[in-house]
């Protein structure tokens, strides 16, 4: 009886060793990756990109606040806070003119941070080297939709 609880006793414990490290895996699988290049190439596959100028051209900027690309697997509500840097928070909110979806999954873009304002869709696998003048400069959160 005694080796019979023992061995349930281990059994529990490697589920539970083993259902811990599944969850470590599956959060660890979200990235967010900065500074990608310049060209819709450089967009990995089932990410999606941002660049800061037209065409795919990964832009820089002065002050060290903003990034000149972007590619993410998850949503992100605040794309002012994407890094936590020794000069403050740096990220590429209102800078994004060129988005690509290279993801099997429709993309929405918002206005305003945590998914508010003016909404501009994209389909899976698309891709814009300019964005629509409306939403030009003024992308703050990204969702799957």
């Amino acid at each position: 009886m005694k080796s019979t609880a023992k061995m349930a006793r281990s059994g529990l414990c490697a589920a539970a060793v083993t259902g811990l490290i599944m969850t470590t895996a599956t959060s660890a699988g979200a990235t967010t990756v900065f500074d990608i290049g310049h060209g819709a190439g450089s967009c990995p596959d089932g990410y999606v990109c941002l660049w800061s100028e037209g065409n795919f051209v990964q832009g820089k900027f002065t002050y060290d606040r903003k990034f000149g690309s972007m590619a993410s697997n998850q949503n992100v509500g605040d794309m002012g806070k994407l890094a936590r840097t020794p000069t403050g928070d740096k990220g590429m909110q209102d800078v994004a003119t060129a988005v690509l979806n290279n993801t099997g999954s429709s993309v929405c873009f918002y206005e305003n941070n945590w998914y508010g304002g003016l909404e501009f869709r994209i389909g899976p696998w698309e891709h814009w080297p300019s964005v629509p003048s409306w939403i030009n400069d003024k992308i703050s959160s990204f969702k799957y939709c």
